[in-house]
């Protein structure tokens, strides 16, 4: 999780430290430290339907309808749906209000194939181009140098490749370098609101002015656009019940925590959920700090270790898929992780020689 600082000062004072861990063993700030002093539990994110879990109702944070915030009247669906969940008034009260909770409209946008799908291009995806330069070779082959130490006690705990892990962390934020800038939990709260009629419609809209099919192939069509708008509202609603976890342990970090557009943050870009499941603490201090290296990297061998990361190449690419569900992401980690495993095997035998 984020420390008190924003994300901006985070890679102002952070991103160099990398290449000191292994040599000075520098320790992260107090603020960073007092921010990730988390505990977690596993968890099951739930589905967004009224369940008899929660017994507050919205009457219970907004008296009067005439008073409420601008956020409130805004974000008012998702609030009775956490409520339904179980989530505590004051923390939805609080996470609508917070200074620096804000919409983002553009992650109501649903898509569903209307079109055949175009051949697969014969060169790397534009989007992860960037793990298949040297840049990306030098960079993190001076980041495995750099922290050895650190990436070996994590391949050898969780019997993960520290050049799969250094991999993830150059792919996921090239080491710090792009971190986002987004609110998490705005974005899980803009998500939430894909259900709305609203939103339905402009995605219904949008896509019926792309699509050239019959009417009945269009009915199919809608169907999945309003099946899968109900799976990302229910995501988002468990992803807000993780932050909630995260929140009793330490109310200003996630009211300040910034990462992706996808909700994800840290070195690792973990999700909330992913977080209190799987982040460790891998420099002992007692805190889980995904803005610190040492647990990043620990927390990424331990995501793969989880998801049944082994030697066989299939089940490495099962561990890959399940970090980010995407195919040019398997292939640009996996690619990465052999350039490196390469690079080290020839210059150890340069210096053999």
């Amino acid at each position: 999780m984020q420390p008190l600082n924003h994300s901006s000062e985070i890679q102002t004072h952070f991103v160099p430290r990398w290449r000191k861990y292994a040599v000075a063993g520098a320790a992260c700030t107090l603020a960073s430290a007092a921010a990730m002093m988390l505990i977690f539990d596993p968890f099951t994110p739930q589905p967004t339907v009224a369940s008899t879990r929660g017994t507050a109702t919205i009457t219970s944070i907004i008296a009067d309808t005439a008073t409420m915030s601008a956020n409130e009247k805004l974000f008012l669906p998702v609030m009775e749906q956490l409520l339904a969940q179980g989530a505590e008034p004051q923390f939805v009260k609080t996470i609508v209000n917070s200074a620096n909770t804000a919409f983002y409209e553009k992650l109501t946008k649903i898509n569903v194939p209307v079109k055949p799908k175009p051949p697969e291009p014969k060169t790397p995806p534009k989007a992860y181009q960037y793990a298949y330069d040297d840049i990306a070779l030098k960079k993190s082959s001076e980041f495995l140098t750099a922290n050895d130490s650190l990436l070996t006690a994590a391949e050898r705990k969780y019997n993960v490749p520290k050049e799969a892990i250094t991999s993830i962390m150059w792919v996921e934020t090239r080491f710090g370098d792009f971190l986002g800038n987004y609110h998490v939990p705005s974005v899980y709260l803009s998500f939430a609101l894909v259900t709305q009629p609203q939103y339905l419609q402009k995605n219904k809209d949008r896509l019926k002015a792309e699509f050239e099919g019959t009417e009945e192939a269009w009915l199919e069509i809608e169907k999945k656009i309003e099946e899968k708008s109900q799976r990302k509202a229910a995501w988002a609603i468990g992803e807000l019940l993780a932050l909630q976890t995260m929140y009793k342990a330490n109310a200003k970090a996630v009211l300040d925590l910034r990462g992706s557009w996808a909700g994800a943050f840290g070195l690792s870009q973990f999700l909330p959920s992913s977080y209190l499941k799987l982040a460790v603490d891998g420099n002992a201090d007692g805190t889980v700090n995904l803005f610190d290296v040492r647990d990043a990297a620990h927390s990424i061998g331990h995501y793969l270790s989880d998801a049944g990361w082994n030697k066989s190449k299939k089940s490495q690419q099962r561990a890959v898929y399940n970090y980010n569900h995407s195919d040019a992401y398997v292939n640009a980690v996996l690619g990465l992780t052999k350039r490196l495993a390469t690079n080290k095997a020839l210059t150890e035998n340069r210096e053999a020689e």
